[in-house]
């Protein structure tokens, strides 16, 4: 602070008045400027900011005034009041960090030295043992009441830990709470996947022994704006309220007024969609957290994209405080993003130490899992569809090696190994276009290359065009491809005898995994044509279909089916299948390894039994792209196993849309074939 003290700071009602010689700062453009972003205004003599307009804290909003003023060097003084606030700041930064160090502790599991603590733990766990029909594992108990202290708090554990469990847990102790209490709720909302709202019913209904009153603002057409409306303003609405990521956009205004007239917890569910910064879904979460009782986060997968995705997630977390916590800007964490900084490097141990007393991370090897069974099955094609996958093959290695553009060699590579995958698990594919092959968003770089190399179909008169574009212009083969519509894929067959002979003489299900939605339902058809029934977990059915599915696949006495049929892209997050299945067949499998484990985890969760063995199929056509993608993912995965017991697991060090070391294998194995 400089000596002259030309400008004075003073505090009133809701705003912040600077005094003096405010001609100083009005003949600086730039700090002008900045000061417009905080909505200063002049008035008469003085400069006037609300700080309760922008919504942050008066402190936050002192601090951010004197930082511009020690910018641009211009001395000022605060009043008596003034003083006052940064005395009490300075009083609150303290408590906060005795607070953290607490949180730490219970983290960390070292709390017993603490008379306060144990004592606050054990009352935790009685009314918690009271308020649940099930009983928490240890490190469940331990994230329970990690959360029920913190009352903000992120959960990192991976999937299959339990982490609905866990935040009802949480939510049980602090309902207790006298109402006075500046931590009580007696209110849910989840943000989350629609995926998720059934498994937030099911579970309350599980932990508590009884039905939830829920109220769903996504996912059902029949549900009106009005209606919506009228459960946001009731008087008394019901516990659990559930939006979906994209639903909640529109409600913003009245969800920050619901959260205003009710005691809530705030739950992000699969929360690394809450993705760039700028964007309008990260502002409106942020936005809304500023008016929750409590806050919690929660996603097995924190940092998919980079460290920075950690940014909105403590920014939701402590609104006024992130940028305290994280001790770092979002520029700072792309910077360790972009050099695939890894816990070898001191800036992410230092990041990592700094925000540990704020989440709590469950690791797969904390889950003490039975083991499970792998077991590849190599089928080989029959004549037909060798005859169609080695025209191709030969065709595309060709192309491989000598696609001029840069930019068109990966476009068109990923087209044409996405149709040799077709040819080798069921070449009646081929005869779809891509866009058509997988479900809404799943395609990622795949719908770019549509664009730019016109692999579309427009009607069914032309539908081998996109074919042509990829170089399949021999008119024997574009016969046989069609001849091939009138046979049953192998796969289809082995999937088949697999049921009979191993999985329904031993009284069990199946789930199985196909990346393509024709496979899907065509393998639906070809069963129900050997009578065995099943269902679709895919993305066009409807939520209420699919959430009856799961429930009844889920019930061991349900004898109705024993067999679904899903995709990855759609349905592999906040599903649970394991009390009901312990078999997984995969007739593809995806370069995706983060996918796959997902769908692994599907049926590979906290709750089996010791003596429950657990299963996983791979359907592989032999001398294909099929056992270069198998050896290939087999590898990614085993990277990312060990990134999983990292603390903040880093995935993008592993490529999941990198085709390159397929495509090299695939040069290597055909040479060798041939």
């Amino acid at each position: 602070m400089g000596v002259n003290q030309g400008i004075e700071i003073d505090i009133q009602h809701d705003s912040y008045v600077l005094t003096g010689d405010i001609d100083l700062i009005l003949s600086n453009r730039r700090m002008v400027l900045s000061l417009n972003r905080l909505l200063c205004e002049k008035r008469e003599d003085k400069l006037s900011i609300p700080y309760s307009n922008l919504n942050k804290s008066k402190e936050y909003v002192l601090q951010e005034i004197e930082e511009l003023l020690q910018k641009f060097q211009i001395d000022y003084k605060l009043s008596d009041t003034t003083e006052g606030i940064v005395i009490e700041y300075r009083r609150e930064k303290e408590n906060f960090a005795d607070f953290s160090k607490k949180a730490f502790d219970i983290r960390n599991d070292k709390f017993q030295d603490n008379p306060d603590l144990v004592r606050l733990f054990e009352e935790f766990a009685g009314v918690v043992k009271f308020a649940l029909h099930r009983n928490l594992y240890p490190l469940q108990l331990l994230s329970a009441f990690h959360i029920a202290f913190s009352q903000n708090a992120c959960n990192f554990s991976v999937p299959g830990a339990g982490k609905t469990s866990i935040v009802y847990g949480a939510y049980a102790y602090l309902k207790d709470l006298n109402k006075d209490s500046d931590k009580y709720v007696d209110k849910i909302l989840v943000i989350g996947p629609l995926s998720s709202f059934a498994p937030w019913e099911n579970e309350y209904r599980e932990c508590f022994g009884k039905e939830v009153k829920s109220q769903r603002l996504s996912g059902d057409s029949g549900i009106s704006k009005k209606n919506k409306r009228n459960h946001l303003y009731s008087q008394n609405p019901n516990e659990l309220t559930l939006i979906s990521h994209q639903g909640f956009n529109n409600l913003e205004k009245e969800i920050i007024d619901f959260l205003k007239n009710n005691d809530v917890m705030v739950v992000i569910d699969e929360a690394h969609r809450i993705k760039n910064v700028e964007g309008v879904w990260g502002r409106s979460v942020i936005e809304i957290a500023k008016f929750a009782k409590s806050r919690i986060v929660l996603t097995g997968t924190p940092i998919p994209n980079g460290y920075e995705d950690l940014y909105n997630l403590f920014q939701f977390l402590y609104p006024y405080k992130f940028k305290d916590i994280l001790k770092t800007n979002y520029g700072q964490l792309e910077r360790l993003t972009k050099r695939n900084a890894t816990y070898r490097d001191d800036s992410v141990k230092n990041f990592t130490d700094n925000i540990k007393p704020y989440f709590v991370r469950i690791k797969k090897n904390d889950l003490k899992l039975p083991p499970y069974k792998e077991k590849s099955i190599y089928v080989e094609m029959d004549d037909l569809q060798k005859e169609i996958y080695d025209f191709i093959e030969a065709k595309y290695v060709k192309y491989f090696q000598n696609t001029p553009s840069a930019a068109a060699k990966e476009i068109l590579n990923k087209a044409r190994l996405i149709r040799l995958r077709q040819a080798a698990t069921n070449p009646s594919l081929l005869r779809i276009s891509l866009s058509e092959s997988f479900e809404g968003n799943v395609l990622d770089k795949r719908d770019i290359l549509l664009e730019y190399s016109g692999l579309r179909v427009p009607d069914l008169n032309q539908k081998f065009a996109e074919l042509d574009s990829l170089g399949i212009q021999n008119k024997s083969i574009l016969d046989k491809i069609v001849e091939y519509e009138n046979c049953i894929p192998k796969k289809f067959i082995e999937i088949k005898e697999l049921l009979e002979r191993d999985i329904f003489k031993n009284n069990g299900k199946a789930i199985i995994w196909t990346i393509f939605i024709q496979n899907a339902k065509q393998l639906k058809s070809y069963l129900k044509d050997n009578n065995i029934d099943s269902r679709l977990l895919i993305g066009e059915i409807p939520v209420e279909e699919r959430e009856y599915v799961v429930d009844k696949f889920n019930n061991p006495n349900n004898e109705e089916f024993k067999v679904v049929i899903a995709n990855p892209f759609s349905v592999s997050e906040s599903i649970s299948l394991h009390k009901g299945c312990h078999n997984a067949i995969y007739m593809e499998r995806d370069y995706n390894a983060g996918y796959f484990m997902q769908s692994k985890d599907r049926i590979h969760r906290y709750g089996l039994g010791e003596d429950v063995v657990t299963r996983y199929f791979y359907m592989l056509s032999n001398n294909t792209i099929d056992l270069i993608i198998s050896e290939n993912l087999d590898k990614k995965v085993k990277r990312m196993e060990d990134i999983i017991n990292e603390d903040i697991p880093f995935f993008k060090r592993i490529d999941d849309f990198d085709e390159t070391d397929v495509i090299t294998q695939l040069l290597i194995k055909y040479a060798e074939r041939d």
